[in-house]
């Protein structure tokens, strides 16, 4: 089975560098047309079903996608991107700046009421194992999410540190494609196209 895992289109908060988090933030213009733009490149991949976060900003991405591919979408709250607490709508730069560790990280998540680390992984990384799962029998499925949450499945498929999280690529609107398989009770995860932006270029 292929999971095609993609991020939202693009939101003022995204062109303005502000941490999202938990927050509605909706799609500006170009986040909706970058949506588009992903529902006529998907509409070829025969995709069976959505899921998706149920956040302002995906839930928009996931409608205009399933306005054009006319399947069925199940949100999950579990794919909602990591919230900051009282940090969400704060600058990146501003907040990345005072951080050295994901220890200075947490503790700063336990002063703001948001998301500890590994709270946060482990939430998306649960729910991504729960849908490939209870979809293995299908050939194709779309699971439409944030940028940090993409970059935590990938790097818990990889089994790797968060130099690989913070390293990691995510454009509005991209394409990751995965193939999962599951033989003899034991589930893989393959990755074969991170942050695919060639449907733009055409």
């Amino acid at each position: 089975m292929k999971i095609y895992l993609c991020r939202h289109g693009e939101t003022d908060y995204n062109k303005n560098r502000l941490i999202m988090g938990h927050l509605p933030i909706p799609l500006n213009k170009t986040g909706q047309q970058q949506a588009e733009v992903l529902a006529n490149i998907l509409e070829s991949k025969q995709i069976e079903i959505i899921y998706s976060s149920d956040l302002k900003r995906t839930e928009e991405t996931t409608e205009i996608i399933k306005s054009t591919l006319n399947v069925p979408v199940i949100y999950f709250e579990e794919l909602r991107e990591h919230t900051l607490g009282e940090y969400d709508g704060m600058g990146v730069s501003e907040f990345l700046d005072k951080l050295d560790t994901v220890e200075e990280f947490d503790k700063l998540m336990v002063e703001s009421s948001g998301e500890i680390t590994n709270i946060f992984v482990n939430r998306v990384w649960d729910i991504f194992r729960k849908i490939a799962e209870m979809n293995a029998d299908k050939d194709n499925i779309l699971i439409m999410t944030h940028g940090g949450c993409i970059r935590s499945i990938i790097a818990k498929i990889l089994d790797a540190s968060e130099i690989i999280f913070d390293n990691l690529k995510q454009d509005n609107c991209c394409i990751n494609e995965i193939i999962y398989t599951k033989k003899d009770n034991k589930s893989d995860f393959l990755i074969e196209t991170v942050n695919d932006m060639c449907h733009f270029k055409r």
